[in-house]
């Protein structure tokens, strides 16, 4: 058997463990016990596999997640996105990222139940965003509005519910799905764009005022005695 290849760099040696840990997951699920057979497999110590993944299978996670994300980046990807409309880059993108994260199905049900975990929950939130904030900035968004934080979190809505569709029912499903709610939102834009007032104004302006009486400075003014 030969000796495991030195590791060039972290990232290298990140997704080298990820990988190894990987092949355990479907069977022993996505915890301690895959994250020590995944690193004696790929021929680390305890001091190495610790250094490269701190928080253990947590770290192990993320790193599976942000490599799933990482096709979203390919060239020809990139290279497809010019032609289209913004709608359909992010049908685009959102078929292409859940492909992805199913492409080994069981891999992929046992990665959505640790995330799911109550003690996970943030993790899942904070990788969901991010992988909604690379879509719409491969789509062309650069707004930094408030509409920057509204879309990202329809977006996450959209992929977490099509994630689950594609493990229940299939990749014609998810699909479908994915049109059906990018449809449902571009509706919802329409309306509000005739709309006398923008929700998101209304909300921004209670909160600008609910901040002020936290500070004190939407107090009426003291008469003198």
């Amino acid at each position: 058997m030969s000796a495991p290849e030195p590791f060039s760099d972290l990232k290298t040696a990140e997704a080298q463990l990820a990988q190894a840990v990987a092949g355990f997951v479907p069977e022993l699920g996505l915890n301690r016990m895959s994250f020590q057979a995944g690193a004696k497999a790929a021929g680390l110590s305890e001091g190495e596999r610790d250094l490269i993944a701190p928080n253990g299978a947590s770290d192990i996670a993320a790193i599976l997640w942000r490599g799933h994300d990482a096709v979203l980046t390919s060239p020809g990807v990139m290279d497809a996105l010019p032609g289209m409309k913004i709608r359909e880059k992010i049908n685009h993108l959102l078929n292409l990222r859940i492909d992805a994260f199913a492409r080994d199905e069981k891999l992929a049900h046992r990665l959505t139940g640790f995330l799911m975990l109550p003690t996970h929950i943030d993790l899942h939130r904070r990788l969901m965003w991010d992988t909604a904030d690379l879509i719409w900035r491969l789509a062309g968004d650069k707004a930094l509005d408030e509409n920057h934080y509204s879309k990202r979190t329809i977006v996450c809505g959209i992929l977490a519910a099509a994630m689950l569709t594609r493990l229940s029912r299939g990749a014609e499903a998810q699909s479908e799905q994915i049109s059906r709610n990018i449809d449902a939102v571009m509706e919802y834009e329409k309306f509000k764009a005739k709309m006398p007032f923008k929700p998101e104004s209304a909300f921004l302006q209670l909160a600008a005022s609910l901040g002020k009486l936290r500070f004190g400075q939407g107090q009426p003014a003291e008469t003198g005695q």
